[in-house]
């Protein structure tokens, strides 16, 4: 069952290369390396809003915050995001994410295929949250946040 993060709604950061890997599952993610000093949620998979500073457009998303576990090859935490609407590249661009709820915990699959599923699950799931009540109202808070920026 789907729950709010804990108290973090907003993260900013830039779109840096990953190791390839959600491309290769068909799901390409826009690795993010948050701004120093950024609170990170908890790992889990969320469903979330995706701000282009550089633009404004905004995309619906599923947000992993993890080690990527069921690869096992580091411990460090990763913050990815895959973008349902867009295959475009945003290496270099600066993102806000939106937190709307998590999904779920980030846990090791059997095998990338169990994680293709999951991921395929976890998509259909985040559609939902965007799409309700709670979901529009922080996609108003980002737009909202958004305009303030550029109109500074």
């Amino acid at each position: 069952m789907a729950d709010t993060p804990t108290g973090i709604v907003h993260l900013t950061g830039a779109v840096v290369h990953g190791a390839g890997r959600g491309r290769g599952l068909g799901f390409p993610t826009a690795n993010v390396a948050a701004d120093p000093g950024s609170r990170i949620p908890p790992p889990a998979v969320y469903s979330g809003w995706v701000v282009r500073h550089s633009t404004g457009v905004v995309h619906r998303g599923t947000i992993s915050i993890g080690s990527n576990p069921t690869f096992c090859d580091t411990t460090e935490v990763h913050v990815e995001v895959y973008c349902h609407d867009t295959a475009d590249e945003f290496y270099g661009e600066r993102v806000g994410l939106w937190f709307v709820a998590r999904i779920r915990d980030t846990v090791k699959f059997a095998s990338p295929d169990d994680l293709v599923r999951a991921a395929r699950r976890d998509v259909l799931r985040s559609e939902a949250l965007l799409a309700s009540g709670r979901g529009r109202r922080i996609l108003t808070g980002a737009l909202a946040a958004y305009r303030k920026t550029v109109s500074v």
